[in-house]
């Protein structure tokens, strides 16, 4: 089994921020005696997003993508993610619920771009985020007769390592 990481944001690729999450994600997967042969950290471009994600699948069991689950008009990795697997995006109630539950308890109105947040890839699973607005997104792919498992966390690190440890660990299979 192997894995590789995809960083997703533009702030990454112009040096603003630093991605930490993909050597946050490398040594857990260490410790689970996983290898990653891949980093790629790119910006927020639809088509090459794809392109990536595609050949990702194609040659390892696990990717993982962090970044881009915003509601932003730059947040597309779960178009890129249904563009990959040539499906629409169709609405969760149950994670719209709890975004609008989110913004409730802040004493927050929502606006109504977060409604974003709650569509998923036909055939995929929302993965449940605790801590911010962004769920993230479990899917798999079939590749030359095997499962790749992709994995699309929030890109904030504190709520990817909490999704890491507490959702998507009981999802993948290693």
């Amino acid at each position: 089994m192997q894995a590789e990481i995809i960083a997703i944001g533009s702030e990454l690729t112009s040096g603003a921020k630093l991605d930490t999450n993909s050597q946050w994600l490398s040594l857990e997967l260490a410790e689970l005696g996983i290898p990653v042969h891949y980093h790629t950290t790119m910006a927020d471009s639809l088509d090459a997003m794809t392109e990536t994600m595609r050949i990702a699948v194609d040659r390892s069991d696990l990717v993982f993508v962090t970044g881009g689950l915003g509601p932003t008009l730059d947040d597309i990795t779960r178009e890129a993610i249904a563009a990959l697997a040539g499906v629409e995006l169709e609405l969760n109630e149950e994670s719209l619920s709890h975004i609008r539950e989110l913004f409730a308890r802040r004493q927050r109105e929502m606006p109504e771009r977060n409604e974003i947040q709650a569509m998923f890839p036909v055939g995929s699973r929302p993965i449940s985020n605790p801590r911010g607005s962004a769920p993230g997104i479990w899917r798999e792919f079939v590749r030359e007769g095997r499962g790749s498992q992709l994995i699309a966390m929030p890109g904030v690190p504190s709520e990817m390592k909490r999704m890491y440890k507490h959702e998507v660990l009981s999802l993948i299979h290693i």
